[in-house]
Formats: structure tokens, sequence, C-alpha cells
């Protein structure tokens, strides 16, 4: 609005100087800090200069802006309200565009008749506010007497219910105190009349809604809004049927000169504001306070001459009395030495501020602007009090309007005030009642969403498709029964700006689908809308025609793919290798308890001689074991009881063992299966690994933030934190991709961002969308565990359309007949495009190579082995053999010399024997 407000004060051809605004957005500040460090901005400033300062002051900043307009002569006009005393100077340098409300308290009050009053306030006005009140209240009327009991509202606006809870019970509690003390039964409940005095429109607005929801609000209650922030506009969204109501407005929304600005507004900031409407009152004191300064310069400039600035300025640098800026420290110049001096047009653009008159016809917003030549507030203005009384029912309550003017008090005229009557939208042009045959075309806002409404795909050579024809979808089909169903309902479909369904902004406006309803640009709302709490405040609600409710959308994962050894994962890879080692340390168990135990024994004749042996060596030992494993019989079993033992429990270990293994094997591997790395919000919550978001600004996130469920806020703090970090990484690499973040702005973003992070990211959505997802090529996202909640999604008009009850009973018509059932599935199963088979247990198939093969080769490489290893036996016996044969050999040919000379030795001595024994024979011989 300041920048539209420059923009129209250049254009105009009667002055004779363009206006060039500077901003400086303030970084946030510790209180403990503030002082120093807005001062120390602002002086900063001063070193190049300007003419004026232009600021909407809170109670922390005021005092500051208020030391240097005064001690350097710059004045200061300020958007908001003073918050400090008027100033009793003769040369005021703080003038206030936004009225104080104080004198119209006092006369409202005083016409109402009031002696006690409750004055609600967060601390931050009050001291000026009651200062002002009580002496405007001396001053006009001394002998009144009025007694005001305070109350300090919290500071977090999430505690104002629990307040006024606390208040409204106190307050019945002291009425029956009353009542207990009284000798008269008092009957009539006490009437409590409240002032809420609260600094700005976002708090007050919290106020109202938080009143709105109070269980224990009762009809005696007249709540007095005494800022400007709060017009009926704002009151219009609230279903107030007990309490009085009050505000104050200081310029109608309605007016030409506003319709106009808010129309360049729009223009000029186009996609910038979905709901021009929600130009709060500020920023329309901001837009004047331009207009002020620009009046006051061409006051001085006629008043002094036109060339009173000319040396003021040169090449973008303000020269003060001939120096460079102006220094709130001078010792910080270092190109000259200066003394303090002070702004040397100051007093002049203060005097000609006074001078200054402005009307709309100059093109304010806010009425007629003049300033107290000694205070330097807003004076002669008027305002219009808005009462709204509860009549019936919320929807006919009475409104009743009287101005009043500063000084004057209430024009009350010949009549004291209107009365007239909330608008009946029975009577509206727009609308229809039974009753009325007549055929009318109702404006419809929606949302592209599949398969609720898409775009209709046109065919090459057909005509381009113009008005509802270029819509398809469930939405679109309910349409067309509704119009047949509805006598007179025709219809023009548009798509909300933004594809925005609707939230409430930080002004108290909505935006989307709601705000063109609450503007009446719509007359109804027909969408996947979400109902809630928030907007059923804003607007009404038909029957729910769908049930839906927040589910995971993920990327589905792959088929699991099969290698050589999948024989071998229906055990896991720890019951292997305590399987493994198992089979060792029974091993060594029955080869350890055999050696010692004497049953073992066996006595062998070996060799012709008897040895003592063991039959379960080591080596025995293990094939003794492995062939119990694989359920084999061996030659050889244990004879002793500890042996015996042993093999027993190995023999019950390797039945379960193997019972498993074959009864998880055929399921295994006769089983394809996709399983999902998470199956709950439990799952997803408990990992960090996927991140999961929702579509920002949407119904799904107010979920998340406003539960009370540990889970859901303990999902929606890591989205919020992680969020954030994703944002100063961006900064940091200089990137102004969004397509990392976990905040989404629509639908088809999250399940894009779905499907192209490899199942890194989870996407909570409606479930409708999700199954309808799912079901669409190229068929690679599911949806996983339950539903978060249960939701209904609604026609919405605004509040007080009696087509909604046409509404409610076309939609009950039309579900009774089954004809929403019908469109559910024509839109989501009937056009689906993927296979609809199992999902959780995996399709059955048969055996293939490629489950098996590892058996295979196992089997190979076990025959391979064994040919192998026969070789080597043989190749060893082999060898072993001719070692043999070659120790004989060798044995023999040593022994052959010996045995010769021992045969010559044997001869020899036969020799010398029979020639011995020739030699004895021969004499006898010869004797005889």
């Amino acid at each position: 609005m300041l920048r539209l407000a420059e923009m129209t004060f250049n254009a105009r051809s009667d002055v004779d100087f363009d206006v060039l605004l500077g901003t400086r957005d303030l970084p946030p500040m510790e209180s403990a800090t503030l002082m120093w460090n807005l001062n120390r901005i602002i002086c900063d400033e001063m070193k190049l200069g300007f003419m004026l300062m232009l600021a909407g002051t809170n109670f922390k900043n005021y005092g500051i802006y208020e030391d240097i307009a005064n001690h350097i002569k710059m004045p200061l006009i300020d958007w908001e309200s003073s918050k400090s005393a008027p100033s009793e100077s003769t040369e005021p340098m703080i003038f206030s565009v936004a009225p104080p409300a104080e004198q119209l308290l006092i006369d409202y009050i005083q016409y109402k008749g009031w002696r006690d009053i409750v004055y609600i306030h967060d601390g931050k006005n009050a001291d000026r506010t009651l200062r002002s009140m009580f002496s405007y209240l001396h001053r006009k009327l001394p002998a009144y007497q009025l007694f005001v009991d305070n109350y300090l509202a919290p500071s977090d606006e999430e505690l104002f219910r629990e307040f006024l809870n606390d208040f409204h019970r106190r307050l019945s509690t002291q009425h029956q105190m009353k009542s207990n003390d009284s000798s008269e039964e008092i009957d009539d409940p006490i009437p409590v009349n409240v002032i809420v005095d609260l600094e700005g429109g976002y708090r007050t607005r919290a106020f109202l809604r938080a009143l709105e929801e109070s269980v224990l609000v009762k009809k005696e209650y007249h709540y007095v809004f005494s800022n400007f922030d709060v017009d009926e506009t704002d009151l219009a969204g609230f279903h107030f049927s007990l309490i009085n109501i009050t505000c104050f407005r200081i310029f109608d929304k309605s007016n030409k000169r506003f319709q106009k600005t808010r129309a360049e507004f729009h223009d000029v900031y186009r996609g910038g504001f979905s709901n021009t409407d929600s130009i709060p009152t500020s920023a329309a004191f901001a837009h004047d306070a331009i207009l002020v300064a620009g009046k006051a310069l061409q006051i001085a400039m006629n008043d002094h001459g036109k060339e009173i600035f000319d040396k003021s300025f040169i090449r973008h640098q303000l020269f003060n009395r001939g120096k460079k800026g102006l220094y709130c420290r001078p010792h910080e110049d270092t190109s000259e030495t200066r003394q303090f001096e002070s702004f040397e047009h100051g007093a002049k653009i203060a005097e000609a501020i006074k001078k200054v008159v402005l009307t709309e016809k100059d093109g304010t917003l806010t009425g007629r602007i003049q300033f107290d030549k000694i205070t330097g507030q807003r004076t002669n203005f008027s305002a219009d009090v808005v009462e709204i009384k509860p009549g019936v029912n919320s929807l006919n309550s009475v409104w009743e309007r009287f101005q009043w003017a500063q000084g004057e008090g209430f024009l009350l005229g010949g009549e004291r005030h209107v009365h007239e009557k909330k608008k009946d939208s029975s009577l509206n042009k727009k609308g229809i009642l039974p009753s009325k045959p007549w055929k009318l075309r109702f404006n419809v806002v929606t949302v592209l969403v599949k398969p609720f409404v898409m775009l209709r795909r046109r065919n090459p050579g057909e005509p381009e498709l113009k008005g509802n024809d270029r819509f398809e979808g469930y939405c679109i089909d309910l349409l067309n029964l509704l119009a047949k169903n509805i006598s007179g309902f025709e219809y023009d479909v548009f798509i909300s700006d933004g594809n925005k369904y609707g939230s409430r902004q930080p002004d108290g406006s909505w935006d989307g689908m709601i705000g063109y309803l609450l503007n009446e640009t719509a007359d109804v709302a027909v969408a996947p809308l979400t109902i809630t709490q928030e907007r059923e405040r804003a607007v009404d609600f038909s029957k729910p025609f769908m049930t839906t409710g927040i589910s995971i959308l993920i990327k589905k994962p792959e088929k699991q793919e099969f290698n050589i050894f999948s024989f071998m994962e229906p055990l896991g890879m720890t019951i292997w290798i305590f399987t493994l080692s198992s089979y060792f340390g029974v091993s060594l168990t029955i080869f350890l308890v055999s050696w010692f135990s004497p049953y073992e024994k066996r006595i062998e004749f070996k060799r012709g001689e008897f040895t003592v042996t063991n039959e379960f060596t080591l080596y025995n030992s293990f094939w003794f074991t492995l062939a119990a494993f694989m359920q084999q019989g061996t030659d050889i079993l244990p004879r002793a009881v500890s042996g015996r033992i042993a093999s027993s429990c190995w023999w019950f270990f390797t039945l379960i063992i193997v019972s498993s293994y074959t009864a998880n094997l055929a399921a295994f591997l006769t089983l394809e299966r996709m399983t999902p790395p998470i199956e709950s919000v439990d799952d997803l919550a408990n990992q960090n690994k996927i991140l999961y978001g929702v579509v920002e600004g949407g119904s799904t996130a107010a979920f998340f933030e406003d539960s009370i469920v540990p889970l859901y806020k303990k999902m929606w703090n890591f989205m919020v934190s992680t969020s954030q970090k994703q944002i100063e990484s961006e900064k940091q690499t200089i990137s102004n991709s969004t397509s990392n973040r976990i905040f989404v702005s629509s639908y088809a973003d999250g399940i894009e961002k779905v499907r192209t992070s490899k199942g890194k990211y989870a996407f909570l959505l409606e479930e409708t969308t999700n199954n309808y997802e799912s079901g669409r090529r190229p068929c690679d996202t599911m949806k996983v565990g339950q539903n978060l909640n249960t939701l209904g999604y609604g026609i919405a008009t605004k509040i007080g359309n009696p087509l909604r009850v046409s509404l409610n009973l076309a939609i009950l018509y039309l579900q009774e007949k089954g004809e929403l059932k019908k469109l559910e599935n024509k839109w989501w199963y009937d056009r689906g495009q993927c296979d609809t088979g199992t999902s959780d247990g995996g399709t059955s198939s048969s055996l293939n190579l490629s489950k098996v093969a590892g058996i295979f080769y196992i089997l190979l490489a076990g025959m391979v082995l064994s040919m192998c290893t026969a070789l080597i036996e043989f190749l060893f016996r082999k060898n072993k053999e001719n070692r043999e044969k070659e120790k004989n050999r060798m044995r023999n040919s040593r022994q052959k010399p010996k045995k010769a000379i021992m045969a010559s030795c044997q001869k020899a001595t036969k020799m010398k024997r029979r020639s011995k024994s020739e030699e004895v024979s021969s004499p006898r011989s010869t004797l005889f």
C-alpha cells in the first residue's frame, strides 16, 4: 500500500516533485537490545539522509522514534495510534494518522449510561488509554462516576479461550455472591460491559474466535472493540447468537474510493494477493500517511519557495546546513569535525504538516485528515459505530449504525439511529427458493484435482471446448446430478486462483475458494473441500457427499529379485552363523566325551597284537554330526550314555531347524513379495531415512499443526524443522529451486515428488486422491497403513444462502439411490489402469531356475570337488607307493654286497670244513 500510494502521488500533475520512498525492514530483535539496535539503524540511515520518517510504531519502539524526532527535529508521521501521552509542546514532531478512540469510547459509554465497565487489555496501551479517557471525561462531565475493572489478557493468543472461560466463570461467581448477600432475590442477570483494547487486528480477531468458542458466555455481555482494526466485514464470518458486539469503523470498505484503490492494488500486484478485501486498516492509514507527507512538502515549498530544498539533496546525499547527512553521533563523522546539529528543515516541514487538510477528494481512504497543532494527533475526524444485537438466530441479527464526529458527539439528527436488519440472503437475486421456479445461473468455484475436476482432453480436429464443457470428473458429474434434482439450478464453473482451497490468513481474511464465497465472487464451492471447524465458522457446508481420511502415499517397492543363493534366505544370517557354530561345538563335544568315556574304548587284534581304539576320532565326530544334520545314517554310533545324550540333543535340534527351513523355503521360493519399507504411520514417524510432507496451508497441514496427539505433534515438528533446514540450505547454495522441500504447493507436486524420490519421500494426503493415483500409470505408488482420521467432503456456500437446504436434500437423495457410489466406482475403479491383485501377501508362482540355481551350483561344485579329491587321493596314494618301492629297492641294493660277502665267507668256511674233514678221514681210511 505504501508503494501504491507512492505511485499514485507521483502520477499527479499538480505537484512539483516526486516522492521517493525508501524502506528498511527491521530484523528480529530481542527486547533487551531493541533500544540500541533500532537507534543504530535509524542513525545509519540518517547519514544518507531523508526528509521525513514514516513508521508503524508499537509500544516498544515508539520511545526511540519519539526521542530521535524531538532531538534531531525530524518529523515523524506514524500510521499507528500514538503509544504515548499527547505532547503539550507547541512544536510537535510526531503526527499520528490513526485517530485516537478515547473520546469516542467516553461518548459511547455516556450514551449507553454505563457506570461500571470491564477493561480487557494486553498492557501495551492501557496506561495512555485510561489516562486519556478519564482526562476527557473530567473535562466534559466532572461529576460522572465511572468504575473500571482491569483484566490483563494473555500474551499468547492460544490462551484466549481459557482466559475467557475463566473470566466468565469469575463474573458468574461474583453475581452469585451478590445474590446471596442481597436480601432481595435478583432474578435478572447483571449486564457486563466489556471494553477490549488489544494490540493489532490479528490479536483482536483471535480474541473474537476465542469469544465465539467460549462455552460460558451469556446474553447479558456487551463487548466493545476500541480499536479500528475490526470491521463489520470481519464479523460477518462469526456466529454470535448471545452477546452484543460493537465496533468502530473509520472508513467504509464499500465506498467508491476504497473499491478503486483495491482495484489498483490488484492490478499493480496481481498474483501477490488473491483477495484484496483483506487490506487491513493499518495499511489504509499507511497509504494516507504517504499522501500527508507529499502534501506537507508541497505546502513547505509554497510557503518558503520552491528553491527551499535545492541544496539539500545532491546525488542521493542529504546535505544539512552544508554538511553531509545527519549524525546522531557527531564523533562518528570521520570526514570533518562537527557539533551536534538538528535538521534544518524539520521545523518548517512540521509546520507544514499542521496545515495539511486532506479529504476523500484528495485520495484518502480514511476520510478527512487534519492534525491538532498542539498534540499532533488527528482531529476533526468522524467514525461509524456498528452495533450487532442477536436476534432469533445468528443469521438475522439486528445491525444498528450511527455516526460520531469528534467534538460533536453522536450525530443522531431527527432519528437517534438507523435500525436495519442483516441482509436476508434469501432475497438476493442470486439465491433460489423452492417457491420461485425461475432459472438463475450460479458461479461455482472449484479446484483442479484428479479425479474430482480435470480438464477434458480434446481430440485433434475437434472445436475448442468452452464453458462447463472444458471440465470433467466426479464433481462435474455431481453438479449435473444436482442440476437434475434442484429446480432452476444452472451454473458456470471456474477455477480458484492458484488452485487454492481456502485458509485463514494472519489478518483474519480467507483466500482460495472460501475467499471467493465470502466476497460473493462465487455462490457455491464444489470440490474435495474438507469440512473443518475453522471453515465451518466462515461458510456453510452441506451434508458430506464423500467420506475420506488422511493416508500415506509411498513409492511402490520393486519386486523382490532372487539370487542364486535365495534358498538360504528362509533363515537369517544370524541363524546360519549360530547353526554352523553349533555344528562345530557339538562335534567337539562328542569327540571329548568319547575320548574320556571308557565305554567307547574297543580292543582290536591287529598285526598279531591287541590294541585299544576309539572310533569317534575328531574326523569321525565331524562326519557323524554332519550326517545327522543331513538326516543320513553312519556306520558308527555312540555307545556311552554321555555320547548318546549329546547325539539326541543334536538330532532334536536338526529336526526343528530342518523342518523350519523346509516350511519357510516352500513359501519363500514360490511367493513373489513386494515388501514396503513402512507399513503404518508409527513406522513413518519412528524413522528419519524417509522424509514426509503435506500440502502447505491445506487441511492436512492444519490437522497436524492443531493435533494434540503426541505422535502427530512429533511428525509436525519433524516436518517444520526439516523444512527450515531445507530453506536455509537453499539460501546457502544460492538456489531458488523448491523441488527438494517436503512442503509442496499442490497434490500434483507431492505425488510427483514421491515418484521421483526413489522411495525416500512419503506424501500425506487424503485417501480419495491416494487411491486414484495408485491406480493410474505408471502404477508406481501405493497406499500403506490405515487412515489417520476421518474427514468429509462438503459443498460450501456463503452463510445464510438458502441453496444449502436444497443441496442437502439432493445429496441425501443421491446417497439413498446409490448414485454417489456409482460415481465413485466410475472414476476410481472402472477407469483404473493398474492390476489390482493382492498386494499384501504377494502373488504365487512356480519355481524357476533363478530361484534354485544355487543348489545345482553346489551339487556341481561338490561333484567337481569329489573328483578333484579322488584324483588327489589317487596321486597321494600312488606317490606313497612309489616312495615305499623306492625305499625297498634302496634297502635291497644296500643288502646285496653284504649277502655276497656272507655267502663267500660261508663258502670258504664250508671249504675249510670239508678239507679238514678230508684230512682227518684219510688216515683213518689208510688204517683201515
